[in-house]
Parts: structure tokens; sequence; C-alpha cells
């Protein structure tokens, strides 16, 4: 029996769930726009599947069984209603940060059944992975998730490292006439670790305005504004870009007048 002609068991689930909310919007809808009375609701939906069951790579797969078919198995499915505050407490537990990466990033270091197994205690992005290593529960991770430490811990390495995809010149804000600095953004991902990271270009320190971990800010001198850029986050961790930026150089009154003199 091929993978096509079966279907993962969350999947399923979640067609009946779909369905279910459209028939409780219908509801509201009645109720809200229409001015007319509910006369009934349903609190709980009561389905039995007959299906034959698979499992593979990690994923239990149904195929829904025929009429006459007597070797099925049997699924007692049944869908409760959910009140708000339930909604809004796991709304709370499952949310995410929208800038972290997904665990599906690491397909490199880790297999799509690795991924799954991760998922299923709850390793659902990177910066997850990385609560769990230094909280020191890799080993316990692992154990459960039958993957070795580290095996882990390269992928979160390969994952945690600096990354530099933009370099931009900011138009600064500021009244007509008046001096600004000339502002470089830096943008990527894990660009800050505890404290400013260090940028240099041709080796040559760049002072910071500001950083996160996927910006920074920098007041570049006006030979800085090419060269090969450097991002270090923590000591021998860094990222790299060549960048000219030279044709976007602000001549000041100070610059000016310093290079008068």
């Amino acid at each position: 029996m091929t993978a096509e002609a079966t279907l993962p068991l969350e999947h399923f689930i979640q067609a009946v769930q779909s369905q279910l909310d459209n028939a409780q919007t219908a509801m509201a809808v009645k109720a809200r726009n229409l001015n007319l009375p509910l006369t009934f609701a349903i609190k709980d939906v009561t389905l039995d599947l007959r299906a034959h069951v698979e499992f593979t790579r990690s994923e239990i797969r149904i195929r829904p069984a025929g009429a006459a078919d007597k070797d099925a198995s049997v699924f007692h499915l049944v869908f409760t209603a959910i009140t708000r505050p339930m909604i809004e407490e796991n709304a709370v537990a499952f949310s995410e940060d929208p800038e972290d990466r997904s665990i599906d990033e690491l397909k490199d270091e880790l297999s799509d059944d690795e991924r799954r197994r991760l998922e299923w205690v709850g390793v659902r992005t990177v910066s997850k992975l990385r609560e769990v290593e230094e909280q020191g529960a890799a080993r316990t991770v692992g154990r459960v998730t039958n993957l070795p430490v580290d095996r882990l811990r390269r992928a979160l390495e390969r994952a945690s490292a600096p990354l530099v995809e933009h370099v931009t010149p900011v138009q600064a804000p500021g009244k007509e006439g008046e001096d600004l600095a000339n502002l470089v953004r830096i943008r990527g991902r894990n660009l800050m670790r505890e404290g400013l990271p260090r940028v240099t270009v041709a080796d040559e320190p760049v002072s910071v305005v500001r950083a996160s971990n996927s910006e920074i800010l920098i007041v570049p001198q006006k030979h800085q504004m090419h060269g090969m850029l450097s991002v270090e986050p923590a000591p021998e961790l860094a990222a790299t870009m060549a960048f000219d930026l030279r044709p976007f150089w602000r001549e000041t009154a100070t610059a000016s007048n310093g290079g008068a003199s």
C-alpha cells in the first residue's frame, strides 16, 4: 500500500475539526447578524472510524476500510466543546516568537523522523532546543527521543551560528539641514549573545548604536563604508560579508570642516 492511499491521523482529525468550526461559525452568524434564535447547541460529537492502521517513519497513517472489510480497526473519537479560557490558555502555551526559526530548518542536520520525535516532546523551534541545552536537559530529551546528545548539540551549534544576510544604509530621520550620522543596518540571525556584539570592517572596530538577535545598527566612518564586515556575538564565533556602500555616504558639516583643515 502506497503512502498516497493513506493519510496521517492528525490530518483526518484536523479536517473534522475544521468542518465543525465552520458549523460553529454558521451558528454564530445566525445569532449575531440575523438576530435569529439558537434553539440548540452541539456539545459533543462522537465518531467511529473503521480503518486500517499503518506505522511509517514515526507517523500513524490510516486507510479507510471498505463496506465489506472485516479486518479493519475501529477508532472511537469524541469531539467536545471547549471554552474561551481553555482556548486562550492553550494559545499562550503554544505561542512562539514570530522571528524564531522552526525546527524544520534543521533538515540538513536532522532527518524528518528525528525532527518529528523532537516535536513529540515539545521542541518545535530552535530557541526551544537551545533552552533545553542551557537547562542541562539535553540528555533527557535525547533518551526520550532516542537521539544521541552529540547529534543534538551539533545541530544546535549549526542553528545557533551567526549569519549576516543584508547590509543596508539607513536614512536617518532629522530636520532639514541637520548634520546626521551615517548609519548602516546589518540584518541576519543569531547576531547577539550576551552584551553588544563586536563589529569590524577590515579588522577595524565600528561603533555599535544598538543590537538585537536579528539586527545591528552601526556608525561607520567614511573609509568603513566598504570592505569585509565581521560580526562577532561571542569569542571565536563570527559571521562575515563583503559590502560596498560608498555611494550612500553623506558628507556632514563636521566631516567637511575636518577635510578642509
